[in-house]
């Protein structure tokens, strides 16, 4: 959606009060995005395609973008839909969903999402596709007076997971997200919250990891971009799990609205052009904990003394560096030895990042200071 300056004290609450502020992360500009497409919405990557839409009023069609200029390769007209305020995008192994359902005046009765074979969008040869279209409305509103930027029935995200699909809400009066799941099937739905959690700040856009069992949501106030990662929650109870969120600092626009999976921990990133710069896409590589599992390896044997006072030693091949992180995911010391002075640090909980010289991604030791 466009940028409004509006709900200032609200969303300075996302400023001053976070969730966490976590762990070290790479954001790499790639690109500005042509003009077609400077109100990108949503993002998908598909059959090695990186799919984007414009939002509220643009046309009803999906463009592929080249990953390096960003330029438009191909448009694809979605034929029996309209835009009125698509907001995301998402897939599973058969279909293809897109969100219409922008709402911040709260008013909105013909929210729905579009449902369109993958088949169909990869391989009709006119560039047109054909969607089936799930209809809904939450259950919990019962007042459709136009109430522009208070509302808590306005939604930007959307995920595909088991065998349903979930939006999670940007609401403009709490600043929370609320969480709905509705049917992949075609048809009329009244849908129920089945779960909240304080997001503070403006949910914008969603991916769900399947290879870490981590949601993944963009976000902003006026001051900031985030990224909010979810991970071990149970079935869809996702308030139940890990929360970590944490600033991230795009070059051009902060107004950050999706979000796709690249490959691991890998992910790319789109703003759409507001009052704090144009439109860009970006790539983003985590190194969250939570996110790197498969890069994660019990060092404790090789980590000695470990609870440690003055001194610790690694034992490890090739070494590159060594990265000390403090729990709050602030980097603290890089050395190259293996022997390593820790007499001036505090007691706690650190997390060791260890480089080797032919690996890109380190692996990660928890060390005790006493």
């Amino acid at each position: 959606m466009k940028t409004i300056f509006i709900r200032f004290f609200v969303l300075l609450s996302g400023l001053i009060f976070s969730i966490s502020l976590a762990y070290s992360q790479s954001l790499t500009e790639i690109c500005s995005l042509s003009n077609e497409v400077n109100e990108t919405s949503g993002l998908l990557l598909l059959n090695q395609k990186i799919i984007t839409h414009n939002d509220s009023g643009g046309e009803a069609a999906l463009y592929e973008i080249d990953s390096i200029t960003g330029s438009i390769n191909r448009k694809v007209i979605i034929k029996n839909a309209s835009n009125i305020d698509w907001e995301d995008i998402c897939s599973d192994d058969e279909f293809i969903y897109i969100g219409d359902f922008g709402n911040n005046s709260g008013s909105r009765t013909d929210l729905k999402i579009y449902r369109i074979p993958i088949n169909e969008y990869l391989e009709n040869p006119s560039n047109e596709a054909n969607a089936e279209i799930i209809h809904f409305s939450y259950s919990d509103q019962s007042d459709f007076t136009p109430t522009f930027y208070t509302t808590n029935f306005d939604a930007e995200a959307l995920i595909a997971y088991n065998d349903s699909l979930y939006i999670f809400t940007k609401n403009w009066s709490d600043v929370r997200s609320n969480v709905y799941s509705v049917s992949k099937k075609p048809g009329t739905y009244q849908i129920n919250k089945i779960d909240s959690f304080n997001a503070q700040a403006l949910v914008t856009g969603a991916y769900y990891n399947a290879e870490y069992h981590t949601l993944v949501l963009t976000a902003y106030n006026f001051f900031a971009a985030y990224i909010i990662e979810i991970s071990q929650f149970t079935s869809n109870q996702f308030s139940k799990g890990n929360i970590e969120k944490y600033s991230i600092q795009p070059q051009g626009s902060i107004q950050i609205e999706s979000i796709a999976g690249l490959k691991s921990n890998h992910y790319y990133l789109t703003s759409e052009e507001s009052t704090s710069g144009s439109s860009k896409l970006y790539r983003l590589k985590a190194k969250n904990l939570a996110l790197a599992t498969d890069l994660i390896q019990t060092l404790t044997p090789e980590i000695y003394p470990n609870p440690a006072k003055k001194q610790v030693n690694i034992q490890i091949e090739k070494l590159d560096r060594i990265e000390i992180y403090d729990i709050h995911g602030k980097l603290q010391k890089t050395v190259k030895e293996k022997k390593i002075d820790i007499a001036n640090f505090e007691t706690g909980i650190y997390f060791l990042a260890i480089y080797q010289k032919e690996n890109e991604f380190p692996l990660i030791g928890k060390l005790i200071i006493e």
